[in-house]
């Protein structure tokens, strides 16, 4: 196999592009493993026990969940929105919205889906990061971006998670971003960061030309 880095730029940029897509899937896919676990771990050892129980076994909240993995939004969305109705207070009741915004995104719902994310109070390394990231998705994706916006989360996103794992992808996401607007400046320092406080992560490995494009 060829070296990556023998390669014309625009093959890199592809392999690069695609990194990012695969890997911003793989984020969701966390969230959607890991989500209701944590507030099943988190939620029971906070405040009312007992009303944090009676919605994780809710069964709006677990036919939610099911058609949320199965691709059915619309669906998902209708009990998502009727935890948050009846659990709204609890943990159980916030990581609904965090689904309820992805459900909208999906749908296609920017503005909503946007208004829904922020209503997501969470502080984890994984899925808060995460949620931060679907809501710069969202900024870029509306009919009119907010560029500015979705820089800003992508890189309140990069911080929140301080990982390797994820804080190079949206650091990325938020250098791509820049470069719409124009903000050359601010594109470098995202993908120096990468290069220089992330310089294990596979991005890493393919961030110099894009910062030879901006410089």
């Amino acid at each position: 196999m060829a070296n990556i880095k023998n390669q014309p730029e625009e093959v890199q940029a592809t392999k690069t592009e695609q990194f990012v897509e695969n890997n911003g899937k793989k984020v969701l896919y966390i969230v959607v493993a890991l989500a209701v676990v944590i507030a099943a771990v988190v939620g029971l050892r906070k405040y009312s026990e007992n009303r944090e129980a009676e919605a994780l076994k809710s069964e709006a909240l677990m036919q939610a969940q099911f058609d949320f993995e199965a691709g059915q939004y619309e669906a998902a969305l209708e009990n998502f929105e009727s935890v948050i109705s009846e659990f709204g207070s609890t943990n159980a009741g916030n990581l609904a919205k965090a689904y309820a915004g992805l459900c909208k995104k999906n749908l296609g719902n920017m503005d909503e889906a946007i208004e829904m994310l922020k209503d997501y109070d969470g502080c984890d390394n994984v899925i808060a990061p995460a949620i931060l990231s679907a809501l710069g998705d969202c900024y870029v994706e509306k009919e009119i971006p907010d560029y500015s916006a979705a820089a800003k989360a992508f890189e309140k996103a990069a911080s929140a998670a301080n990982s390797v794992e994820f804080s190079p992808l949206y650091l990325f996401k938020a250098g791509l971003v820049y470069e719409k607007m124009g903000e050359n400046a601010k594109a470098l320092k995202a993908y120096e960061a990468i290069k220089n406080n992330w310089a294990d992560s596979e991005l890493a490995n393919s961030i110099d030309k894009y910062i030879v494009r901006v410089k």
